[in-house]
């Protein structure tokens, strides 16, 4: 069995984050190898909740009706 050795400071933060998760330290490691549980990097996380925002909006009814580019210029004053 292979060991992996942490400081202390990081074991307790990773305590703390499985336990976020309602899993146990070892669990966590398990679960980003079976493609359960996945790392992403806060920008990417970003951009990807921006695009979720966008889909939001095209979906909501109250947004149907298009608005001309000239209109928005004038309202911004451009």
């Amino acid at each position: 069995m292979n060991q992996l050795k942490v400081s202390p400071q990081t074991w307790q933060k990773l305590k703390s984050f499985a336990n976020h998760l309602n899993l146990s330290v070892t669990q966590l490691p398990e679960k980003i190898i079976q493609g359960e549980l996945a790392i992403i990097d806060a920008e990417e996380l970003g951009d990807l909740i921006d695009v979720q925002d966008t889909i939001n909006a095209e979906n909501d009814p109250e947004n149907q009706q298009p608005i001309e580019w000239e209109v928005i210029k004038q309202g911004l004053n451009l």
